[in-house]
């Protein structure tokens, strides 16, 4: 076939509403031809071969096996074999029904106004062609609706074939809103039916009743719609039935509140999912089931015949009911099982983080009391180099040994003390000339200057935190001088407004932005070994409510600061 062949087919495909324009076209010049002569019966066949192209529910590249190309075939030689005016009426009322469910899934105007059209010309073909010829009394306005059948329904649905195509970014090709499709269907069928009966029971002229039938279905949906609208000032049906809709005698949103009220007390996974499948006894129909989960199994209620397994991110729920559920109980089921697997992991995550927070308790402790340690290890280290040299004096090194030895004990009693309450505070305050003494004596053979200003007996110190803090840094401080030797460390007490401050400076290279940006805040890694002991220094500071600052980090002054932390 050559592109100019081609040409006419594609200006009907490639724009939807004119396949159905056309369709409703050939559908209006067999029904004017009438159905009971075979030019009809023809027209009508092109009709619905018309539509089954256009139709949104089959892909058009849908490939149709023996068996479909059967039953439709089948299902086209019914219709027309019991081709009637009546039947004709129904294929109405579907075709409306699909054409107006179409409607409901376009975004805009545009789209939507061919659908619109097309089924105000199939609602007036209905009632001006196929009811005056099924009903058994002559119809007055028989003459009036021949006319308009001829004029005004064909322009109609010409204008469908001939409207512009919405966007193709803005329409939802291939798709229907069912829900809709059905409604429509049901309001055209119960107008039909009440306009037949107002005839019938009242004796109405069929106009008449056919009015009277279209107002009062007007009328009902009217007040449905505000009785359904939820920013309207009704009942609000919808939002009730929205919020019903998943209940089976239990309403959900009550079953997720009382597994919630469960989850919170509720210790572990497999206790939340035995409490939980036993409030699914109050479902009617739920005779028991059986639960399991990783970390463990269990069973509620009694055994029935009939049973469904549900399984939802490692839960797996068998429940045992009188009957076999309908689809709507089954998915009610499903999606019971999936909340209840949702809270069933985030219980097991609790759990997690709760174990993760006890590690990093022991974490944090051990490498505190690890530090510690090492700096008790250092000053025996200093006092065995000290008494190990041929040319000590022994009166100093007594002198010396009886100095550094119940300061050794004393810090060893404190760390014994923290591995035992690793959650109290680091001991108790001290006068800061006593422990000031204690510092310059157990760092003196370190090549480390000492000065102090004030009046150190007015101040307080905690010993745990400034011997920590002081022999981290005076210890980073010597290793950094193995780096850059010559250089000079010097250790600072004086006091301030807040309490006792205590500073290590030298004078060596400032620290690059990013260890400073990262010093304190967490363990980090560099030449002259800062990182973890000062990290856990200064978690030990904050909690007992002092400071850690790198106070000035330029070349010829890097300086630490200690100092009580500033209120709010």
């Amino acid at each position: 076939m050559t592109n100019g062949s081609r040409a006419p087919w594609r200006w009907f495909t490639h724009v939807p509403n004119r396949l159905l324009g056309a369709s409703l076209l050939v559908l209006h010049l067999g029904m004017l031809q009438g159905i009971d002569s075979l030019v009809g019966r023809t027209l009508v066949l092109a009709h619905l071969g018309l539509f089954l192209i256009w139709q949104p529910v089959v892909r058009g590249a849908y490939r149709l096996a023996p068996r479909d190309l059967l039953v439709m075939v089948a299902v086209i030689g019914l219709f027309l074999l019991t081709m009637s005016w009546g039947a004709l009426g129904i294929w109405l009322m579907v075709l409306a029904g699909v054409i107006g469910g179409g409607a409901f899934v376009e975004i805009g105007a545009r789209g939507r106004l061919p659908y619109q059209l097309a089924v105000a010309y199939l609602v007036c073909s209905l009632f001006m062609m196929v009811l005056p010829r099924v009903v058994p009394v002559e119809v007055a306005e028989r003459p009036l609706f021949d006319l308009l059948a001829l004029t005004v329904l064909p322009a109609l649905a010409l204008v469908v074939m001939l409207l512009p195509s919405a966007p193709e970014a803005a329409r939802r090709a291939g798709a229907i809103d069912f829900l809709s499709t059905i409604l429509l269907f049901v309001a055209l069928a119960i107008s039909t039916l009440g306009g037949f009966a107002f005839m019938w029971l009242m004796h109405l002229p069929y106009l008449v009743a056919l009015v009277t039938a279209l107002f009062s279905m007007a009328m009902v949906l009217f007040v449905l719609a505000w009785a359904w609208h939820p920013s309207a000032s009704g009942p609000q049906l919808g939002m009730v039935f929205a919020r019903r809709v998943l209940s089976v005698g239990l309403s959900f949103e009550e079953w997720l509140h009382e597994v919630a009220s469960v989850s919170v007390s509720a210790g572990t996974p497999e206790a939340l999912a035995d409490q939980a499948c036993q409030r699914m006894l109050r479902i009617p129909g739920v005779c028991g089931g059986h639960w399991r989960l990783a970390e463990g199994q269990g069973s509620f209620g009694e055994a029935a015949a009939v049973a469904r397994q549900l399984t939802q991110e490692g839960l797996t729920v068998t429940l045992y009911l009188r009957r076999a559920p309908s689809p709507a109980l089954s998915w009610h089921f499903s999606l019971m099982v999936r909340m209840l697997a949702e809270f069933c992991r985030e219980k097991r995550h609790s759990q997690q983080l709760e174990t993760l927070s006890y590690l990093r308790a022991i974490h944090e402790t051990g490498a505190r009391l690890t530090h510690d340690v090492k700096n008790l290890l250092q000053s025996l280290n200093t006092l065995c180099y000290t008494a190990a040299r041929p040319e000590v004096d022994e009166v100093a090194l007594r002198a010396l040994v009886s100095r550094q030895l119940p300061v050794i004990t004393r810090r060893l009693a404190q760390t014994l003390d923290k591995l035992q309450h690793p959650e109290g505070l680091p001991g108790e305050a001290v006068p800061a000339n006593v422990w000031w003494q204690e510092c310059v004596a157990r760092h003196a053979s370190a090549g480390v200057r000492f000065e102090a200003s004030g009046d150190l007996s007015a101040l307080q110190v905690l010993p745990g935190v400034f011997n920590s803090v002081v022999d981290n840094l005076i210890q980073n401080a010597l290793d950094k001088r193995l780096l850059s030797p010559g250089l000079d460390i010097v250790v600072r007490l004086g006091g301030a407004a807040g309490g006792a401050v205590l500073e290590v400076s030298d004078d060596g290279a400032a620290l690059t932005d990013a260890l400073a940006g990262q010093l304190m805040r967490a363990p980090v890694a560099s030449q002259s070994g800062l990182g973890m002991g000062l990290y856990q220094a200064a978690r030990l500071a904050e909690e007992a409510g002092y400071e850690l600052s790198l106070s000035s980090n330029l070349d010829g002054r890097v300086q630490f600061r200690l100092r009580q932390a500033a209120a709010g």
